[in-house]
């Protein structure tokens, strides 16, 4: 309770401090110029009841009045009226109450200039509100200003980026693009030179070229390609890796007909798949890495799961994925989930599901 107190002070300091300052000027001039001065609980019941009014027609009656669109001048004149019959009122018995045994002289100073004194008081402490009022309006409107530019100028900065980051990838796809046929003509006369002497590496070299074509046509040709040409690279993938470790590889694919008639952007199953070899240990015969692609008829399913590598931090793990993310989010935004982490310490999972009923 205390320090809720001590947190309410620190937070009010200036009100404090403010009003300290009013109240103590306001009585001791006007003491000295009376020549008296009142009790203590007649200075605080009288000044409790000024501050109430205060903050009551600050923060009730000029925002529930003036805030309104529609009958403003009527509902506003109504809650000033009922405010100061009330202040009137209060202020009439706590008078009274400070009387005390002499009650019986309660109406000798209710009077007209008595009732008089009680409405310039409260009207005085009702247009000192009224300041504090549009101090409060101006600082909000300050503050939404501020708001808004700060919006505007992160919303400015953010277009920069991407301006940025797309002029970076026009150059890094033009520079992938300098003349691949070059490579694959490379590749095709690798294969001709092997394929006598060892038809498995002749079929590496073919399954290498395939994949390079689908990775840079897949920004060339469909934005949506059918994911069974994808699935297709993926088992030459696996291919690829069997022979670098002499079938020492233990990978479980699994995917249906139906996914694969799925339209999915490029390189993301593959990027997925790659990300699985990459970064887990795919050698144990019992404890193999898994690669499923299925569906419901509504939504698509890919999934990983592999044991992680021992004694190596996956660099380069989370920025792939989260780079797969941001492809996602650019062309699926609301119709995809994605979700990835370690499960009991030892494995990795992806799981991606995007919903194609929408559509």
């Amino acid at each position: 309770m205390t320090k809720q107190i001590q947190k309410w002070a620190i937070a009010n300091q200036i009100h404090i401090i403010g009003w300290s300052l009013y109240i103590l000027c306001e009585v001791v001039l006007v003491g000295l110029a009376v020549g008296r001065f009142d009790k203590p609980v007649a200075y605080l019941l009288h000044y409790s009841l000024n501050i109430i009014l205060f903050y009551s027609n600050t923060l009730l009656v000029l925002r529930n009045g003036l805030d309104r669109k529609r009958w403003r001048v009527v509902m506003f004149s109504a809650y000033l009226v009922v405010e100061i019959a009330i202040f009137i009122t209060l202020k009439t018995f706590i008078d009274a109450m400070l009387v005390g045994h002499q009650a019986e002289l309660f109406f000798d100073f209710v009077d007209l200039p008595y009732l008089m004194q009680t409405l310039w008081r409260c009207l005085f402490f009702i247009g000192l509100s009224c300041f504090y009022y549009m101090f409060l309006r101006y600082e909000e409107e300050r503050l939404k200003k501020e708001l808004s530019q700060r919006q505007e100028l992160e919303s400015h900065l953010r277009n920069k980026e991407l301006e940025t980051a797309l002029h970076e990838a026009t150059n890094s796809y033009l520079k992938a693009q300098i003349n691949p046929h070059f490579i694959f003509n490379i590749l095709g006369f690798i294969h001709d030179s092997v394929l006598r002497t060892d038809a498995q590496a002749a079929q590496a070299v073919i399954d290498l070229s395939e994949l390079m074509r689908f990775a840079v046509n897949a920004g060339q040709q469909d934005l949506e390609p059918p994911l069974m040409e994808e699935i297709l690279q993926v088992e030459s993938l696996i291919r690829l890796y069997q022979l670098r470790f002499k079938e020492r590889v233990f990978v479980e694919f699994t995917h249906s007909n139906v996914a694969g008639e799925f339209r999915l952007i490029p390189l993301v199953l593959l990027t997925l798949v790659e990300n699985l070899f990459k970064h887990g240990n795919i050698h144990k015969k019992d404890n193999p890495a898994k690669i499923d692609v299925t569906t419901d008829g509504k939504t698509l399913t890919i999934s990983t799961y592999n044991l992680k590598k021992e004694d190596k931090a996956p660099k380069g793990l989370l920025r792939g994925l989260e780079n797969i993310q941001t492809r996602l989010r650019l062309n699926y935004k609301g119709r995809f989930s994605m979700e990835y982490g370690t499960i009991d310490s030892d494995h990795f999972f992806v799981r991606l599901d995007i919903n194609f009923s929408v559509l």
